[in-house]
């Protein structure tokens, strides 16, 4: 309809409402809708009768368009992240948020927002390829759920890796720990990977998370031991025992259950190894606490939300959360026997190993070989050994299938913190 047509109709209606007749009236009179009366209602007592008239759809502010030149920028910076997309990077980013950080250390100025970064990256079809869907139905997993700021963490360890300086090649491994609930995380750098370095970094980390109520992590031997004729308890076990956490140990061969820490592995690595040449392990350590002072204060992490969290800056959500603390004066050096080795005692608490059963229906723990029953072959079990009861009890979806005796042949103290309530 031409545009003066449209224009008398409104007037039309305009005039109709003034004489006193009803909104229906006026609506089968013009043949419109109540919404469209209500809409040129309200511009004609706004703007009088130019108000009638049909507005233009142009943006009132225009937004400024982005310089060629930088946008050329983002899409090589894209690009080169893309291409370097390795198997031991396979969690270090290629979107906005790491694509800033490469402009930002590269000296780029002005460095654009995350917004307009994203938009570059959409304009012109360089955001990521939708994930795969998966076939078929996986078995349950028994995943613990992170019901706050230190109920849950993880822990990985990364390495060996190696720098090279003026003085030859050093050797390294990295700790990770990170909160589940906060998304804080802790590093530490050490030249090997025995218990006394793990138990180390743990007192490094929980002194900065809190004492976690479950601390998840792979099987490395150091921490979960191993005997077919019976549980070991190393001593970065005792230690969590001690200070009332909950471990809990993954399935072998599959990292992915810990992959919120091998994503933060990625990142390190990318942020760190990979853009740093670091001659020894003392120029790791500096850069890697200048790499978590970022990651803690001033990246956004994508898993925290304002109306949730409070804040999505790990730090901030860390620091406004209460967390267990550390026994006041607590120190490894009062558990050291005549040979300075460390002697932690056994302390009353849990262990939990999450295990997938094999085809002839067992599941393998550090403690021996246990029966479970051919037909649940496939599916997820949880075994836990209660130290204080000298019990493994076997759970498959929360529900008790069996339960071991497990003599243990020394005393049982209690913890030096209270067992957190949950279950596994």
């Amino acid at each position: 309809m031409p545009e003066a047509t449209e224009v008398e109709r409104r007037e039309r209606a305009i005039e109709l409402q003034r004489a006193g007749w009803k909104f229906s009236a006026i609506c089968r009179a013009v043949g419109r809708s109540h919404t469209w009366l209500g809409k040129w209602l309200g511009r004609y007592r706004a703007d009088g009768p130019a108000g009638l008239h049909a507005r233009s759809r142009r943006p009132q502010r225009v937004r400024q368009p982005t310089p060629p030149r930088l946008v050329a920028r983002i899409l090589a910076v894209r690009d080169a992240l893309v291409a370097r997309r390795r198997r031991r990077h396979a969690f270090a980013g290629r979107g906005p948020e790491a694509i800033h950080w490469e402009l930002e250390q590269s000296g780029a100025h002005p460095v654009p927002a995350l917004r307009t970064i994203a938009r570059v990256l959409q304009r012109h079809g360089r955001t990521a390829a939708p994930l795969p869907r998966v076939r078929g139905v996986p078995a349950a997993y028994p995943r613990p759920r992170a019901r706050g700021v230190g109920a849950v963490q993880q822990t990985d360890l990364v390495g060996p890796r190696h720098v090279r300086g003026p003085r030859g090649l050093t050797r390294f491994f990295a700790f990770h720990t990170l909160d589940l609930g906060s998304r804080a995380a802790a590093g530490s750098y050490r030249r090997d990977k025995s218990a006394e370095a793990f138990c180390a970094h743990f007192l490094t980390a929980w002194e900065l998370l809190g004492v976690p109520g479950i601390s998840q992590t792979d099987n490395e031997l150091s921490v979960v031991g191993g005997n077919p004729h019976g549980f070991t308890f190393p001593q970065p076990v005792r230690l969590g025992l001690l200070l009332g956490t909950h471990w809990l140990f993954i399935p072998p061969g599959e990292p992915g259950r810990n992959a919120d820490v091998e994503s933060f592995n990625g990142l390190w690595q990318d942020r760190v190894l990979r853009r740093h040449a670091c001659p020894d392990l003392a120029a790791v350590r500096r850069k890697s606490a200048q790499f978590f002072a970022y990651y803690l204060h001033r990246k956004p992490h994508p898993a925290l939300r304002v109306a949730t969290h409070g804040s999505r800056f790990p730090g901030a959500v860390l620091a406004a959360a209460p967390r267990r603390a550390l026994p006041p004066g607590f120190t490894l050096a009062a558990y050291r026997d005549g040979r300075d080795r460390l002697a932690l005692p056994l302390a009353r608490g849990r262990l939990s190993f999450i295990r997938r059963v094999a085809e002839d229906g067992t599941i393998e723990l550090p403690g021996g070989t246990f029966a479970v029953g051919r037909r649940r072959a496939g599916q997820y079990v949880v075994a836990t050994l209660f130290t204080h009861r000298q019990e493994l009890v076997l759970k498959l979806q929360a529900r008790v299938i069996k339960r071991v005796p497990c003599p243990i042949r020394e005393p049982v103290v209690p913890p030096l913190r209270p067992l957190p309530r949950g279950r596994c």
